[in-house]
């Protein structure tokens, strides 16, 4: 018996997009799939043309907020309303090949040790090329997310890893669930086969956000993960060298202040002495 999975959509003013999402979640081979789509507080005509599938499809549960609260809000209240015991999130503005949701689900029953499931992908819109991600590895992921966010995983292990997280504001927040995962000892399993397809627009993206505040991004993954990175002999070698590379300056201008302190240090005897005479003299005079 099939296993119902749960498409996650957020929307946020991408009305011009969204009926591709939804129309690509429709097409599966797999068909126990309710699809959970929240509108983020959008101005833009999102909400129309959702209520226009959810009026038509009764496997389609929609969610129409006045207020925008961002991405991690929708994704966290539509999974908690999601009956599905798989999940996968999808952003409005991208799709999925017909039988994504089957091969991913056929992982998952079979193999309780992974946590997630993703596949190969590729970028349309401006820009039409394979997405030439590198494989999985456990090291590897800890400097440079290879797992965009439609990936499969089970609704139970999600709870069981915190969900996706609040201090993730400024993005990233699927690359901070997948460390997550990874923490708690979950596999990850990629699919040979292209069957995610990633949008690309001109107009300024969530990518462009995250790009404007890596600093605060890394300190966020490093600080939330840290037995993650400080298991791992990369990083280690990293702040070694990183500390050498400090220590080597603070021991040059250690030599430096020291040379300093070696030409000034005559003059400030001579001084010291001349000063010691003066009271002397003033003392032998005045006596």
């Amino acid at each position: 018996m099939d296993k119902k999975v749960s498409v996650i959509i957020p929307c946020y003013n991408q009305g011009k997009y969204v009926s591709d999402a939804i129309n690509s979640v429709l097409a599966q081979t797999y068909k126990d799939i309710e699809i959970v789509i929240v509108n983020d507080g959008s101005t833009d005509n999102s909400n129309e043309i959702i209520k226009t599938f959810a009026d038509k499809y009764k496997n389609i549960l929609f969610f129409d907020e006045n207020k925008n609260k961002g991405v991690i809000n929708a994704r966290n209240m539509a999974i908690e309303a999601a009956s599905g015991e798989f999940i996968l999130p999808l952003d409005a503005d991208d799709t999925i090949e017909p039988t994504y949701i089957e091969k991913a689900v056929k992982i998952l029953k079979e193999n309780p040790n992974i946590g997630i499931v993703y596949c190969k992908a590729r970028m349309f819109g401006i820009k039409n090329e394979y997405w030439d991600l590198k494989d999985f590895d456990k090291s590897n992921i800890l400097y440079d997310n290879c797992i965009f966010c439609s990936a499969l995983f089970r609704k139970a292990d999600f709870i069981k890893v915190g969900m996706y997280k609040d201090y993730m504001l400024y993005g990233y927040e699927d690359y901070d669930l997948w460390l997550s995962f990874i923490e708690q000892g979950f596999d990850v399993y990629r699919i040979d086969e292209i069957l995610f397809n990633y949008r690309q627009y001109e107009e300024d993206s969530r990518s462009t956000i995250c790009s404007k505040n890596q600093d605060n991004i890394w300190k966020a993954l490093i600080k939330n993960h840290i037995d993650l990175y400080l298991g791992d002999e990369q990083f280690l070698e990293k702040i070694h060298n990183d500390f050498k590379k400090v220590n080597k300056k603070v021991n040059k201008k250690l030599k430096k202040y020291k040379k300093l302190f070696n030409i000034f240090l005559p003059i400030m005897i001579v001084e010291l002495i001349i000063i010691i005479i003066l009271i002397i003299q003033n003392g032998v005079g005045n006596g």
